[in-house]
């Protein structure tokens, strides 16, 4: 009975988005919202728990449940499980929409109702259809009668991770974000909104779709890199790509609408980037929904699922594309800025992120399109082409960023501080160089960019060349533009770590017996024992290795886990973390005489990675926190 009073509760939203998209459109007066926006909260979230119920009750008359759970699974992983496939994503995919839409409304403090209603209006219709799309296509609460005598199939064993539980709601809650500065920029162009005051509404809604796509991602490197045994944090996977398109071009319109907001110049830019951005989100959805991907992040459907979406994607970026050529705002008011200018930065930095963006999205679809037309031959792109194409924009975006808060408006006056800016990058790269010295007792060169760069951002973030009053002076300027000084420390940490596991990375292979040594980077490696090891939904053998050096000696756990019923195997990696260094061990396949083999590998540096993504988080939403309370 569950699963059905699920069924209607959405059934009773999609009619309630439909008629609230519908009435904001239709009716000229001020509409009741936040009540509607509420209402249709507490159905999502009533559906939403319905499906965790059946989940928690092993349920497998649901067939849902039955592909994606079983009997033996922890309980904590059955709750995660509620979004490990398409289904179940869908419904954390369109509460997430609807949370954001009410969270917007209650915020929202705009005297024209043409505006909240349009802006209403337009959320409504893309809950509408993504509510149409689940309840005729991919409805989580349909039965399997009559019910089988069935333990249920469980889930799939790399989903089953803390890091899981986490990471798709987060990063789900990025993408659908978007909504709100693409339902802002259609409603301004329809209701005429001053641009200052519609750019200065979706500026916030921005930052904060960026703070969650920011730690989405970051949870996924970090889940990638420990969780499936490899050691990387990041390979160009097709899925990883259709995330980070819309994180560079949402990027990009935070810095466009601020110079929308404070300049009234780049609407039109500003406008077709909130376009740009949603489309990027569908796109992505379109992608892992359609099959025609293969990802480990992809849920492999049918296409026929993938074309409804695209049909999604076409209605309202077209539709948006059609209301810009007709309604956009054209009454710029004048406004001059020379080439020394922020506006000009600006203007150069977001070419860099929309054409990066575009080739990282090229390279994705390039081999479905080589498909396409060469009659079925297929084609890989892999990572020296991203790898190829990001270095460049790297390198000049990190310049752009070193200098950002140094710039005026307008014209900057003067360029003083170039030289004091370079001596202390210069410094800082010195004193980071010695520091990699005295850690690995070498350097090497292909290092040498990134750590300019990361010096250059730090230098300019830190604002150490501007000569104020007092020190309190200086603490006043912080707090003010913290949010901004951490974002970009955050990015100067991420190029340092980038630039120095990629470099300094470290891997030897190797065949060993219990009992038997070898060495490692001056360490003495060990396999102590192979242990069989019961787990509650799977049986592991697990490797005790011993690592030893002058300094210290300590033990690491590797797993190779087969999971039942499924039968499937995972590498449960072992990892000794550091703030200097990650010593990393993978677990092989068994060869004769109980011999097996290992992946040593050596990731210095690699934390720093999601401590800068952390920071630029951390920054971005205390940003959109700041504005938002303004407002």
């Amino acid at each position: 009975m569950i699963p059905e009073i699920g069924h209607i509760l959405l059934v009773i939203a999609l009619v309630l988005s439909f008629v609230g998209g519908l009435g904001a459109f239709a009716l000229k007066r001020e509409l009741p919202v936040l009540k509607i926006s509420f209402i249709l909260n507490l159905l999502l979230i009533g559906s939403f728990f319905a499906l965790i119920y059946s989940f928690v009750i092993d349920d497998f008359s649901v067939a849902y449940v039955a592909q994606n759970s079983n009997t033996n699974l922890p309980i904590y992983y059955k709750f995660a499980a509620t979004w490990g496939a398409h289904e179940g994503s869908l419904i954390l995919w369109i509460l997430s929409m609807n949370i954001w839409l009410l969270t917007f409304i209650f915020f929202d403090n705009s005297k024209n109702t043409n505006f909240s209603n349009y802006v209403f209006g337009v959320c409504c219709l893309v809950i509408f259809s993504f509510l149409l799309f689940t309840i005729f296509t991919s409805n989580p609460f349909e039965r399997i009668l009559p019910i089988p005598p069935i333990n249920g199939a469980d889930l799939n064993p790399s989903l089953q991770d803390f890091a899981f539980t986490v990471h798709p709601p987060l990063l789900y809650f990025g993408y659908s974000g978007l909504l709100i500065p693409f339902a802002i920029s259609i409603s301004a162009m329809l209701s005429g909104q001053p641009n200052k005051d519609w750019a200065s509404s979706s500026r916030p809604w921005t930052l904060l779709a960026c703070s969650f796509l920011t730690i989405g991602i970051g949870l996924g490197s970090w889940w990638a890199y420990y969780e499936l045994g490899w050691g990387g944090w990041w390979f160009w996977d097709p899925v990883e790509n259709a995330a980070f398109v819309p994180w560079l071009l949402a990027v990009a319109l935070v810095h466009s609408l601020l110079v929308t907001e404070n300049r009234n110049i780049f609407i039109n830019w500003s406008l077709l980037l909130s376009i740009f951005a949603f489309a990027a989100s569908l796109l992505g959805t379109f992608l892992v929904r359609s099959g025609i991907l293969t990802s480990v992040h992809a849920f492999a459907l049918d296409p026929e699922r993938g074309l409804f979406i695209l049909g999604i994607f076409s209605f309202f970026v077209l539709g948006g594309l059609v209301i810009f050529a007709f309604k956009n705002s054209t009454n710029n008011v004048a406004s001059f800025y020379s080439l020394n200018s922020k506006e000009f930065g600006l203007l150069l930095n977001n070419l860099l992120l929309v054409v990066l963006a575009v080739s990282i999205l090229f390279g994705t679809l390039y081999p479905l399109i080589y498909e396409a037309f060469t009659d079925g031959k297929q084609i890989s792109v892999g990572a020296p082409y991203f790898e190829f194409i990001i270095f460049p924009f790297a390198i000049l975006l990190g310049l752009l960023q070193g200098i950002a808060l140094y710039i005026s408006w307008g014209s900057t006056k003067s360029f003083s501080f170039i030289g004091k800016l370079i001596v202390e990058a210069i410094s800082i790269s010195l004193l980071t160089l010695v520091l990699l010295f005295i850690l690995f007792d070498e350097l090497i060169s292909a290092s040498f960019f990134a750590i300019f760069i990361f010096a250059w951002i730090l230098a300019g973030s830190l604002m150490i060349n501007f000569s104020f009053k007092s020190f309190a002076n200086y603490l006043d300027f912080v707090n003010r533009r913290i949010g901004v000084m951490l974002s970009h420390i955050g990015m100067a940490l991420l190029v340092l770590g980038i630039g120095v596991v990629s470099s300094y990375s470290s891997e030897k292979e190797l065949i060993i017996k219990p009992g038997e040594k070898v060495e490692f980077l001056n360490k003495d490696i060990e396999l102590l024992a192979i242990k069989d090891v019961q787990g509650p939904n799977f049986i592991s053998k697990t490797a005790e290795i011993k690592v030893s050096d002058d300094k210290r000696v300590f033990n690491i756990q590797s797993e190779k886990r087969t999971y039942f019923p499924s039968g499937q195997v995972t590498t449960e990696a072992g990892i000794d973390t550091g703030l200097f260094r990650d010593f990393y061990v993978s677990m092989g396949d068994n060869f004769k005489e109980d011999s097996w083999s290992f992946r040593l590998q050596s990731k210095p540096f690699i934390r720093w990675i999601w401590l800068g993504a952390l920071l630029i988080t951390l920054g971005t939403f205390i940003s959109s926190i700041n504005l938002i309370r303004k407002q």
